[in-house]
């Protein structure tokens, strides 16, 4: 197993994961705030998407994210350029993801495409280890560890809140 197989497998793994966290969610619950300092899971999950969707689009490909191109902002109501990243817990816990089913449109539509992008990697990821890129504010790295740590390790770790805040509503923290 190269290591393009083996981020196919745990992206897959990722998203069905996220996808299952929230399948039994009603829309307070993705907005629930917990005591501290906790984001919500809405919050969360947006974040993740929004992030790799910059990713994928932005950072791998030099093209408009999905999220512009087609007007998810307008769609949804919520903001056009910002994805979480700095932003203070008072401003993450404003984020209101009113329909959170057509979030999930966007979500599939974002995976699917990164799923297929990896899908699409013949060498191994040699050209992706081999290929410098900056991402803010992480600065300069090769594409393949902007995948792996931004696109898999951050994003798992954020799904560990989600199962934490889960398991604040009373429900399963990981139901897969």
């Amino acid at each position: 197993m190269n290591i393009i197989e083996f981020f196919r497998l745990e992206q897959r793994r990722l998203h069905e994961w996220m996808r299952n966290s929230v399948s039994d969610l009603s829309v307070e619950e993705w907005h629930y705030q917990g005591p501290g300092r906790v984001n919500t899971i809405a919050f969360l999950l947006w974040h993740c998407v929004r992030t790799e969707d910059n990713i994928l689009r932005f950072i791998l490909q030099g093209r408009q994210p999905i999220w512009n191109e087609e007007e998810w902002p307008t769609r949804l109501g919520l903001p056009p350029r910002v994805q979480g990243t700095g932003m203070s817990t008072e401003e993450a816990r404003q984020l209101r993801i009113a329909d959170p089913s057509l979030f999930m449109e966007y979500a599939a539509r974002v995976w699917q495409e990164f799923e297929d992008y990896l899908a699409a990697v013949k060498d191994g990821g040699a050209e992706l280890s081999a290929r410098i890129v900056k991402v803010k504010p992480l600065g300069e790295m090769p594409a393949i560890q902007a995948i792996g740590q931004i696109c898999l390790t951050h994003c798992f770790t954020h799904l560990g809140e989600i199962a934490h805040i889960r398991g604040e509503l009373g429900k399963p923290g990981m139901p897969i």
